[in-house]
């Protein structure tokens, strides 16, 4: 979950707090290197809503639900993996779902917990975690499961999902690609202020690990920290064979928002599948915008 990203294929940019960041190298690496180290996602729960008020949440959740409805979905009870401090559960409950939200962060889980009282928060490992209730769909947003680096650990995830969908059920989620964490911020840094909360993320990455890596300084009331986040880049071939792997079916690739099959070199990309069993999957095509050509990162 890093800010400043923009969406591809025409997508509405998510750059956080776009108005207020500088975008800009500034003399604030002493104190950044001094700053008290923090495990990722602890403190920065307590600053996280105020940095990422900008995300999109919403129209992310009405396109994970036009897209599989598109494809026959039907359903009451849903999964928001990786919820943090539910800003994608919200959506969900508005619309009239049970929603159950999952997060390894206790702190994340914490503010989920206080945000919407009417969901079912459990703290677990997306690997191995088990509900003692099947859901009908599990979503999953802004790049939540690229933060799994180990090799195998998407394919434990996925196969733990798939476990927890009745019949039928669907999956989707987005991640960032290999192109998508090459580049993430043209000029290595995203700065600015929200709510009286400075925020200082510096992005790296190494093509020998394939890892991309996130210093995400904050200082808010006197009190500063920084934690350090990794993920993992995951790409449409890649990503097309764990699913099948995991045991779905009407796996796709696609792009936000028009929901047209994803290229290789999309910097981002959703993914959907459907556990086998219950009713057949829809056939249906559906109309699509033109494809809207994409800038690139420089």
């Amino acid at each position: 979950m890093l800010p400043g990203r923009s969406e591809g294929d025409g997508a509405l940019a998510h750059d956080v707090g776009a108005a207020r960041a500088t975008r800009r190298v500034s003399a604030h690496t002493e104190e950044q290197r001094t700053a008290a180290r923090r495990a990722p996602f602890t403190a920065l729960a307590d600053v996280y809503d105020a940095i990422m008020q900008d995300v999109p949440y919403e129209a992310w959740c009405a396109f994970v639900l036009r897209e599989v409805r598109l494809r026959g979905w039907h359903g009451r009870r849903v999964l928001d993996v990786g919820c943090g401090t539910g800003n994608a559960t919200a959506p969900m409950i508005a619309e009239g779902f049970d929603v159950v939200a999952l997060d390894a962060s206790a702190d994340m889980a914490a503010r989920a917990r206080a945000k919407c009282p009417a969901a079912l928060v459990v703290v677990g490992d997306v690997r191995s975690f088990a509900l003692e209730e099947s859901v009908d769909l599990a979503y999953a947003v802004f790049d939540a499961l690229n933060n799994l680096i180990d090799d195998g650990d998407l394919q434990l995830a996925l196969e733990s999902i798939h476990a927890q969908l009745v019949p039928g059920g669907w999956l989707m989620f987005d991640v960032n690609t290999t192109q998508g964490l090459r580049a993430l911020w043209e000029d290595g840094v995203a700065e600015g202020w929200a709510d009286g909360v400075y925020y200082r993320w510096s992005h790296a990455w190494d093509e020998a690990t394939r890892l991309a890596t996130v210093e995400a300084f904050c200082r808010t009331d006197g009190v500063s920290f920084v934690e350090r986040h990794v993920e993992r880049p995951y790409d449409p071939l890649e990503l097309e064979g764990l699913m099948r792997a995991a045991g779905y079916e009407a796996v796709e690739v696609i792009t936000y928002p028009t929901g047209r099959r994803a290229d290789e070199d999309e910097p981002r990309v959703w993914v959907l599948g459907r556990r086998p069993g219950g009713e057949p999957a829809a056939r249906i095509t559906p109309v699509r915008p033109p494809r809207a050509r994409r800038a690139r990162s420089r």
